[in-house]
């Protein structure tokens, strides 16, 4: 490429940039301001106060419709107090909709929201001008839509609002306080402050819609068209415009545009649409998400809880809400854990664009590796991340539950009561019986049966034995459906085995044919070597087993580090006397085998490629592997990652296996920047050998240019015009100079 092409590739790539992208991540969420609001390991308190009348005429509302009253604020957070008075209040909800008194002092949950400038200009606090509160109605978790949002949080699915918690208190005229209990603090996304933390505030001014499966039905582009009346700014629209009046027309018609173009073009020409005027990166993380979190009740599942921004350079950014229908909470679908991720939805109920988005190859195989991000990378839908975070929430709010409506007071693992899959649990795993299911565990079998993985059969094998007492002793799944354990039997304890799923003998499988197959409630499986120490490996996929005796040690685990005792005799003879037999008892040493450590091949990757982590071929020839630790602070055999910043990074992984024995590998992962030349086409490469001076055109002029947003205000329209002159007059000068050499080279 010359000088000139290479130069004004830089000038353009420079000036769309900052017209292209919104600010793509989630730094917001650690500032000081946003902090204020939305920390998780605070519980504030928030007090409404309402005088009597202005509580009469909120009891009024209907969910058709909603009356907005007065009420003061106070926010209470460490110890310090912040009021706010003359704010609007209103009750909300759809389906959720209730007033929060039924008769006089019979107060009932419901939910809120609050606008702190509805009667008083510009008033806000921390930078926030209205909030959700909403009830944990159908979630004894107390945890769906906080995790949820969290876990999209994490994934870089930056739109995704902020919820956490906060204990409500409403004061009304001269009544005594009322206490209405914990509340999860939803941030509102109707607002410039939302938009201004992810777009920035000169990208503030384009236009947002809400996606509502509500009068006029699903939210589906391809629903719209000039006639349909299901567009407007009234509550009852399936899209409703957020500007508040403000350039509806212009917002309109932009969307009817947008849905034209989605539904009538095919092929190549909506795969350049698309990739134009769609955050494609980010809509791809979105439905992976709503798909692997099971929410089926948003934009993919029910055309419904979403919204859209329409940026000022009219490129359309995903942004999902109203995830409290998650995790187990299954309606529509048959079954939302064991659902196809690149199905999730009926035919019918999936929306025209996520059929034709990952009908493309290359947006399909994205979205197939952000569905195996989800399930795998350590704070995402990974079951130690989010049984650990949910303990933590637990704790926080498990003494304020109680409250003075009744109304959720009691937090248990449980989905709501309406949905079609009552058996799935999300933080009481360990306890899982026969009939209930790990959500985790579902989900991830069901993501790697769509990739060409293997899945576990079982969630979980515990051993039981004589070794034990008949205790449960939790394998260890080494690999996909590949369970081992390591036991002692000593000369006190019989010889029989078997294998138990849920920890309750309601699936077990023993062996009655003693071939090394397995049968349900079959019969014990004996050692037939005598006492010692055993491998035992279980082929969960095969339904077979391997016992493999290590040594004769009588020792139990933790006398393996002492010197191993080997006896001449059948030590099964309960009969043999060793104080009458020393001759036949040798001291050796017992010698711990190191296990291998195996971190996987060196790589090179560009900034946020993901980068996949696999331990699996490291091994243990004397037991099993227990531990996998990694340098960068994750732990487990496999997982999903991202790097942020280029540069050179030393991963180390430390395996330790059962008899405390370590090794330690090294993986190095070379993170580049993206070089603009690679973001380029190829059609900058101009050969000036095939030319003449009668086809030397102005081609140049429009190079790179004709794939500009037709609208770019995001980047000001001063600095926009510079760089198009800047270009036009690169372009010129090139055009000029290659005549000149074409004429010189004529002569």
């Amino acid at each position: 490429m010359s000088y000139y092409f290479k130069f004004l590739s830089l000038i353009i790539l420079f000036c769309y940039l900052p017209l292209a992208l919104a600010i793509n991540d989630t730094q917001y969420l650690n500032s000081p301001e946003h902090q204020f609001w939305f920390a998780i390991d605070d519980l504030p308190e928030i007090e409404l106060v309402f005088e009597e009348a202005q509580w009469q005429l909120l009891l009024t509302s209907s969910s058709s419709e909603r009356q907005e009253v007065s009420g003061s604020f106070v926010f209470i957070k460490n110890n310090q107090r912040f009021q706010l008075d003359n704010i609007g209040i209103k009750v909300s909800g759809n389906t959720s909709f209730v007033l929060p008194e039924k008769d006089i002092g019979e107060y009932v949950q419901a939910n809120f929201t609050l606008d702190f400038d509805e009667f008083v200009d510009d008033q806000e606090l921390s930078g926030i001008s209205a909030l959700k509160l909403k009830r944990f109605h159908n979630d004894p978790s107390y945890v769906r839509e906080p995790l949820s949002n969290q876990i999209m949080q994490n994934f870089n699915v930056w739109t995704a609002h902020s919820s956490t918690y906060t204990r409500v208190n409403i004061k009304i005229g001269n009544r005594d306080s009322v206490y209405f209990g914990v509340y999860r603090l939803n941030e509102s996304v109707n607002r410039h402050e939302y938009l201004d933390k992810r777009f920035g505030k000169d990208n503030d001014g384009g236009f947002l819609w809400q996606g509502n499966y509500k009068t006029w039905g699903k939210a589906h582009f391809s629903r719209i068209t000039e006639q349909w009346q299901g567009v407007g700014d009234f509550d009852d629209a399936s899209f409703e415009y957020k500007g508040k009046g403000k350039k509806y027309e212009e917002g309109y018609a932009q969307l009817v545009e947008f849905a034209k173009n989605i539904t009538e073009l095919q092929g190549d020409e909506f795969e350049a649409y698309v990739d134009k005027h769609i955050n494609t990166d980010l809509l791809l993380k979105g439905l992976a998400a709503e798909a692997v979190l099971g929410h089926w009740d948003g934009f993919w599942g029910n055309g419904n809880n979403y919204f859209v921004y329409f940026d000022e350079a009219e490129i359309m950014h995903f942004i999902p809400y109203d995830t409290d229908n998650t995790l187990g909470t299954s309606e529509i679908v048959e079954d939302s854990g064991v659902q196809d991720p690149t199905n999730f939805a009926s035919a019918e109920n999936t929306p025209l664009l996520v059929t034709k988005i990952l009908a493309i190859d290359k947006h399909l195989q994205t979205y197939q590796e952000y569905l195996l991000s989800l399930v795998t990378q350590t704070d995402l839908m990974v079951e130690s991340y989010a049984v650990s975070w949910i303990e933590k929430v637990h704790a926080l709010i498990t003494n304020a539950i109680d409250n003075d409506t009744g109304d959720n007071v009691i937090i248990a693992d449980q989905t709501a009561s309406w949905g079609n899959q009552p058996d799935y649990r999300i933080f009481d795993v360990n306890q899982v019986k026969s009939n209930e299911k790990n959500w985790y565990q579902t989900r991830l079998n069901a993501v790697n049966k769509v990739l060409g993985l293997s899945e576990s059969v079982f969630v979980k094998v515990y051993y039981r034995g004589d070794s034990n007492q008949w205790q449960s002793s939790l394998m260890t799944e080494r690999e996909v459906n590949i369970w081992t354990i390591t036991i002692n039997t000593d000369a006190g304890s019989g010889l029989g085995f078997k294998f138990d799923i849920f920890d309750d003998w309601q699936e077990n499988y023993g062996d009655d044919d003693n071939d090394g197959l397995l049968e349900r409630s079959g019969g014990n499986i004996i050692l037939s070597q005598g006492q010692g120490e055993y491998l035992i490996t279980l082929n969960a996929l095969e339904k077979s087993y391997v016992v493999e005796k290590l040594n004769d040690s009588l020792l139990s685990d933790d006398e393996l580090l002492t010197p191993e005792v080997s006896i001449a005799d059948n030590p099964a003879d309960k009969s043999f006397d060793t104080a009458n037999n020393n001759e036949n008892i040798e001291q050796t040493p017992l010698v711990l085998i190191a296990p291998t450590a195996n971190a996987g091949s060196d790589v090179e990757v560009y900034v946020d490629e993901t980068v996949h982590f696999d331990a699996s071929l490291s091994t243990d020839t004397d037991g099993q592997i227990i531990q996998y630790q990694w340098s960068n602070g994750l732990d487990g055999m496999s997982f999903s990652t991202l790097f942020s910043k280029a540069g050179t990074y030393q991963i180390a992984l430390t395996v330790t296996d059962n008899d405390q024995q370590v090794a330690s590998d090294s993986r190095t992962i070379v993170v580049k920047e993206l070089e603009s030349n690679d973001s380029l086409s190829d059609t900058n490469q101009t050969s000036t050998d095939t030319l003449n001076s009668d086809n030397v055109t102005d081609e140049a002029t429009n190079n790179n240019v004709e794939n500009m947003p037709s609208n770019p205000k995001s980047g000001g329209a001063i600095s926009w015009l510079f760089c198009l002159v800047i270009a036009q007059f690169l372009a010129q000068r090139r055009i000029f100079s290659l005549k000149q050499n074409l004429q010189k080279h004529n002569k």
